[in-house]
């Protein structure tokens, strides 16, 4: 598995053979070209509402994928796209997230992934809900890091069923 994401089928690079591979080949860079689209509109979108959570120097704390685990009351895993499955197309999207003071996704922002598996991963991340974390005694929003695998063959061992798209 690479990070971003591979593409084992090829004909739509190296040559088109047929009419129905030039049409799956045009459907394809569609279908890219519509899923960037929530990539480039919510790029602004996370700024919290008023103060975070912060370490002792006062600089913001991002949780990773095992202390967002650990946080979280329900977490959904991602969906692996019919056309992605069809492509072959694997690899990791990484995912910020800024969840509010009451423990729901407020923002999701993609960092890294390939733009077919990115709008699954943004919709599992929005389904997410963790606790909320406590900064004294006052509910504060947070950060984290999301890193969603999706594989069309075999995973790596360990993964948490939350955080992987497979078929």
């Amino acid at each position: 598995m690479q990070l971003g994401g591979t593409i084992r089928n090829s004909s739509c690079i190296f040559g088109v053979s047929n009419a129905m591979t030039r049409l799956r080949c045009a459907f394809l860079l569609l279908s890219l070209a519509i899923m960037l689209i929530p990539m480039i509109t919510e790029a602004e979108l996370c700024k919290p509402d008023g103060p975070v959570l912060t370490d002792k120097a006062g600089e913001p704390i991002w949780l990773d994928n095992e202390h967002l685990l650990k946080q979280a009351n329900h977490c959904v895993a991602p969906r692996l796209p019919a056309m992605a499955r069809q492509a072959r197309i694997e690899g990791q999207v990484l995912v910020d997230i800024l969840v509010d003071q009451h423990g729901k996704v407020a923002c999701a922002q993609v960092i890294h992934g390939h733009p077919m598996l990115v709008s699954s991963a943004i919709e599992a991340a929005r389904n997410w809900t963790f606790r909320p974390m406590k900064e004294g005694q006052k509910s504060v929003p947070f950060y984290g890091h999301l890193g969603f695998y999706f594989s069309t063959g075999e995973l790596p061992k360990g993964l948490n069923p939350c955080l992987v798209a497979h078929w």
